[in-house]
């Protein structure tokens, strides 16, 4: 009976970021899916967990809330974020941004580049696009940076290197 209690503790202390994230329908992450993909995430690492660690059960009780904190930190449930902004306050922010404070390297055959585009051109944000299917000079640029994948955004200096997220952009712009 002490085993099921440790293991459902464990499992509820994993996906407390996502019932958060679920729980408020507003977020982003709620819209997004990215909540769905925290409580299949928090039950992988459970699992995960439970298997290196199954005669461990001490290390459990340190590992599963630390590996708890570090996902809920990584997004905080009400962080600011586009879910939190009306449209009008993120046209507001558009307009105070020139196009060559954001630096979008891209592909002409990537989906998601085309996406994150679309997202800047319907909320009003200005950007400079560096296709590197066209320029050689953008190849050079995109390598020297190390990036790995499109699309690349650079933006006021700061880099968003895992692809484009709306409200890791908002946050870069916000002050």
């Amino acid at each position: 009976m002490t085993h099921r209690l440790a293991r459902t503790a464990s499992a509820a202390i994993l996906l407390l970021p996502a019932v958060c994230h679920a729980v408020d329908s507003g977020s982003t992450a709620y819209r997004s899916g990215k909540a769905a993909g925290y409580v299949l995430g928090g039950l992988l690492l459970f699992f995960l967990a439970r298997r290196l660690l199954g005669g461990l059960a001490w290390a459990r009780w340190l590992i599963v809330p630390a590996i708890a904190i570090a996902l809920f930190r990584l997004h905080p449930f009400g962080a600011a974020g586009s879910g939190d902004l009306d449209a009008d306050k993120i046209h507001a922010l558009a307009a105070g941004v020139r196009a060559d404070e954001v630096l979008m390297y891209s592909t002409t055959e990537c989906v998601y580049c085309a996406q994150a585009k679309g997202w800047l051109s319907q909320n009003g944000f200005a950007f400079t696009e560096c296709n590197m299917s066209v320029s050689p000079a953008c190849v050079q640029d995109f390598t020297r940076f190390g990036g790995t994948g499109t699309p690349y955004l650079v933006v006021r200096g700061r880099h968003m290197k895992d692809g484009f997220d709306s409200d890791q952009f908002l946050a870069l712009l916000s002050p």
